[in-house]
């Protein structure tokens, strides 16, 4: 079973409570569980947030709008995705893991990182998170086996391993790790960190409006025709969030 676990939580440090922002007529988690759901090697879908008093929110969205809601360490992000994987039964045999700040995601680039995966055999696969040459940010996806999870939950010691789930799985050495871009003309800044960002992505929603369905290639196309879009979050840097853990990194377990 292929479980696509989206990480949300509304304890965003610059731009709080932006999940449930309304982008696009739908709030951001709406947006992508809507555009994820048609992926045909999702088996299931799950959305994954803390247990902070805050996050209620999540889940009570969450439950109105019957979408499966797990809850975890807040910190931790590592092992609320374990514990959100086991709690299936049987335990999945692969994680598809999705952060919730790209609203522009598709369900073509999920297939396609899904099928890279598989195609390849290996233990993990992603069409982003690996600079420099690697990077789809706004469509990142990351696929790793149910058993490369459990082993980082075991032996991950690092706080930047344990907050960003997939770092000790890449650098551990245990395991066959993949990269290949969907569109390798991609190479902007979309996900959502700040305000600049969240104004981004609403008028690409505006501009590609006649096509509910878009993907990666019609926001590649949209962007080398209209370069000036990204002149509004120009200051924005990806991965700031890791950037950031690795300066305070610390040993935790």
């Amino acid at each position: 079973m292929n479980l696509c676990i989206i990480q949300a939580r509304m304890g965003s440090t610059r731009m709080p409570g932006k999940v449930l922002r309304d982008a696009n007529g739908k709030t951001i988690l709406q947006n992508i569980v809507d555009r994820i759901s048609p992926a045909k090697l999702v088996d299931e879908m799950v959305v994954a947030t803390s247990n902070n008093p805050e996050d209620n929110a999540i889940e009570k969205f969450c439950a109105e709008n019957k979408i499966r809601c797990s809850r975890g360490s807040d910190w931790d992000v590592l092992d609320r995705f374990y514990q959100t994987a086991i709690s299936f039964s049987p335990a999945p045999e692969n994680i598809i893991r999705i952060c919730c700040d790209n609203p522009l995601h598709g369900h073509r680039e999920v297939d396609f990182v899904i099928g890279e995966f598989l195609k390849l055999g290996v233990d993990y696969f992603s069409n982003s998170n690996h600079e420099p040459h690697f990077l789809e940010d706004g469509f990142d996806t990351e696929v790793f086996s149910f058993r490369a999870l459990e082993y980082a939950w075991r032996e991950a010691k690092m706080l930047s391993e344990r907050e960003h789930v997939t770092p000790f799985i890449k650098q551990c050495g245990k395991f066959k790790c993949g990269w290949r871009k969907a569109n390798a003309l991609y190479h902007f800044k979309l996900s959502v960190d700040t305000e600049n960002d969240f104004l981004v992505s609403q008028i690409i929603f505006k501009e590609l409006g006649n096509d509910t369905d878009f993907g990666i290639t019609e926001v590649v196309d949209l962007i080398l025709k209209k370069p000036e879009l990204l002149e509004f979050n120009k200051e924005s840097i990806i991965n700031e969030g890791y950037r950031k853990s690795l300066r305070e990194d610390r040993r935790v377990n």
